[in-house]
């Protein structure tokens, strides 16, 4: 049996107005609320809504057969509560079908794993008080930022009760073994571990259009063939297939035919007898032995390197990181509420991603809806913003 695990990300950062040295300590007004509004209705309008009400309709098309899951940044869903409460209330529906795990995440799509494991964990803990509050959910699963993760990661993820983390299936770390099957934490032997075969996800992120693969375009048909072989042509216990949810009509829109292509893929996986759907946190009801997989250092699902460069790669990013987890003490101590959820908006991997130069220019980068016109300049906004934040925890 071949059982497959749909998992959808979904995350926004809230993205900072043009703040400049002058404005420092006269105004602490940082974000720019028109495109959040704007970003947050467009996405709603293209990908959530209807992506949401096309899940919904394929679970009650196929009852008790196909189920998926989700990690929903905390930045997110805020940013729903604000300018789009009704993608609030189709994710409560889905969750309401018991057909829908949501997992895990961090607060704000923060990088704060990389630093240590303090601020992670502060993050770990908004985020379940978040969830909690808004779907009334507790998960044993996790999915965090960009699917970064190492054993040092999953440590701290065992000693907080997650029992299912999902990762990336990074060849430099695999070796010769395969994606296909369950692993787990060398330190924390009962935290599995799901890792994300990323060629075959990538055939959709980032081939569904392109005309010059010889496999364009991709049916529904030709897909399940590739899921077919993806184990040599052997059995694959878990096929673990996680996307942005915004693939979903915002990357792709509805007339490159996104929706057809989901739809006809889970309707032909349902009546699949060699298939089957899991979410995370049903792998641990398995009977299915699990390897050790050792990371010692963090990967990703960046690149061809699946390393971190994509975030702390360039001394403008390192400097960013470094002056924003300086102030990890001042966070604590400070009573200014609104500055102490600014230093948490700024750990958001997206701000760091426009830093880099590693991607500049690349068409699949700037996947976020704001471009500055360099790395610098990006870098600039961002240090102006948080000096004024260090002001006012300072108070």
């Amino acid at each position: 049996m071949n059982r497959i695990c749909f998992h959808f990300q979904i995350s926004q950062p809230y993205r900072l107005r043009t703040y400049r040295f002058f404005d420092i300590n006269r105004s602490h007004d940082y974000f720019d609320d028109y495109q959040n509004q704007y970003l947050t209705r467009r996405l709603a309008e293209r990908c959530y809504l209807p992506a949401n009400k096309m899940m919904l309709e394929l679970i009650k098309k196929h009852p008790g057969k196909f189920k998926l899951s989700f990690s929903i940044a905390g930045s997110s869903i805020m940013l729903f509560k604000n300018y789009c409460p009704e993608v609030i209330e189709s994710f409560r529906e889905l969750i309401g079908t018991g057909c829908v795990e949501i997992t895990g995440n961090t607060y704000t799509h923060s990088i704060a794993s990389l630093y240590g494991k303090e601020p992670f964990m502060e993050q770990v803990r908004l985020q379940e008080m978040l969830l909690d509050e808004t779907f009334g959910v507790r998960p044993i699963s996790f999915c965090n930022t960009e699917i970064i993760y190492s054993d040092e990661i999953g440590e701290w993820l065992g000693d907080a009760g997650y029992r299912v983390a999902l990762t990336e299936g990074a060849r430099h770390i695999l070796g010769w073994k395969s994606p296909f099957y369950l692993y787990c934490n060398p330190y924390q032997t009962d935290l599995r571990l799901l890792l994300r075969p990323y060629r075959i996800c990538d055939d959709i992120t980032l081939r569904f259009q392109d005309k010059s693969w010889d496999q364009y375009p991709l049916t529904a048909e030709k897909y399940i063939h590739f899921l077919n072989n993806c184990n040599h042509g052997g059995e694959a216990p878990l096929i673990n297939l996680f996307w942005d949810y915004e693939t979903i009509g915002e990357h792709y829109t509805e007339d490159t035919g996104i929706f057809d292509f989901f739809r006809a893929l889970v309707d032909r996986l349902s009546q699949n007898p060699d298939y089957s759907f899991i979410t995370p946190q049903e792998v641990l009801d398995l009977d299915l032995a699990a390897s050790t997989m050792h990371a010692p250092w963090p990967i990703s699902c960046s690149g061809e390197e699946k390393d971190t460069n994509e975030w702390i790669g360039n001394e403008l990013q390192q400097e960013a990181f470094q002056q924003l987890f300086k102030l990890q003490d001042l966070y604590k101590r400070s009573t200014n509420a609104e500055a102490k959820q600014c230093w948490l908006r700024l750990q958001a991997a997206d701000h760091f991603n426009f830093m880099s130069s590693k991607w500049f220019g690349h068409r699949f980068v700037k996947r976020n809806f704001e471009v500055y016109p360099s790395p610098y300049q990006a870098f600039i906004n961002y240090m102006n913003v948080l000096n004024d934040v260090k002001l006012q925890l300072e108070e």
